[in-house]
């Protein structure tokens, strides 16, 4: 079993990475673009800009193999079984520069000359391509440490399942997958093949600024991390008597009006409402 607070920090130290790596590419995409010379001085700030996102992917490759080992080593303990000194987690497949370049391009000079098209100024469509490019960037270098953990559940025959974790403001579907806890062992189940905006590559579905991370599960009596039984609570209320895409509409419009606030909002002193994920 992973107790909830190691689970929960761990997703924590992945989304701090993913923000310092915001940080960073923002600032060089901010301080070194000239819009006025878009592609003469793009080659010099793709070049700036694609080491830092293997940097944080290998980053987040190593926070997933240690999370891995360290749960897993307890996890047998508590079980009353030996250790197993020559585990392996899995190796995250090595991040193509093409891919990373391609991306950076997509996002970079061509996300800024769509936005120009589209009437933004040169400053709106700076910014509107610096969100787009730090949404990406996250993205593939959350997956380094999402991929390892897909791989080694998926091969470690004393793993059970896994169990999705979100952040304080999830999205409809995030937060729908979430409540299910740890049951997932196949991906499909996880969710992937259900949304368009998702990419099952390392496992569980992710999108761009997702900051949800998978955790294992060793056991098939595992307690439910943060607020996901809660959400699974309320999953059961707001799709009562529906079943398949009614009950994600359902869902999605009642997370939308009200489920959405209140999981991001801190619940009052004493009130009996559902506080905010950590």
């Amino acid at each position: 079993m992973v107790a909830a607070p190691f689970a929960l920090a761990y997703r924590r130290r992945q989304a701090l990475l993913s923000a310092r790596l915001a940080a960073q590419i923002l600032q060089v995409w901010r301080d070194l673009a000239r819009p006025d010379a878009i592609d003469t001085t793009w080659p010099a700030l793709r070049s700036a800009l694609a080491p830092i996102v293997t940097a944080a992917r290998t980053e987040s490759t190593t926070l997933a193999r240690d999370f891995y080992l360290t749960t897993r080593e307890q996890a047998r303990r508590d079980a009353g079984l030996p250790p197993e000194p020559n585990f392996q987690t899995a190796s995250d497949p090595p991040l193509r520069a093409e891919q990373v370049l391609r991306t950076l391009d997509v996002t970079g000079p061509v996300a800024f000359k769509q936005a120009v098209a589209a009437g933004r100024t040169p400053q709106q469509a700076i910014d509107a391509a610096g969100v787009r490019m730090t949404g990406s960037a996250q993205h593939l270098a959350l997956q380094g440490g999402r991929q390892v953990m897909k791989k080694t559940i998926e091969d470690d025959e004393y793993a059970s399942g896994w169990a999705r974790v979100t952040d304080g403001d999830p999205c409809a579907w995030c937060a729908m997958l979430a409540s299910r806890g740890p049951v997932y062992k196949s991906a499909r189940t996880a969710g992937r093949d259900h949304d368009a905006r998702f990419t099952g590559g390392a496992g569980f579905a992710y999108h761009d600024h997702c900051a949800c991370q998978a955790v294992p599960s060793y056991t098939q009596d595992e307690d439910f991390i943060g607020v996901a039984e809660q959400l699974y609570n309320d999953w059961l209320e707001q799709t009562k008597w529906k079943s398949g895409r009614d009950a994600v509409n359902a869902w999605r419009r009642w997370w939308e009006a009200e489920g959405r606030d209140r999981y991001r909002a801190p619940a009052l002193p004493g009130s009996s409402g559902t506080p905010a994920s950590p």
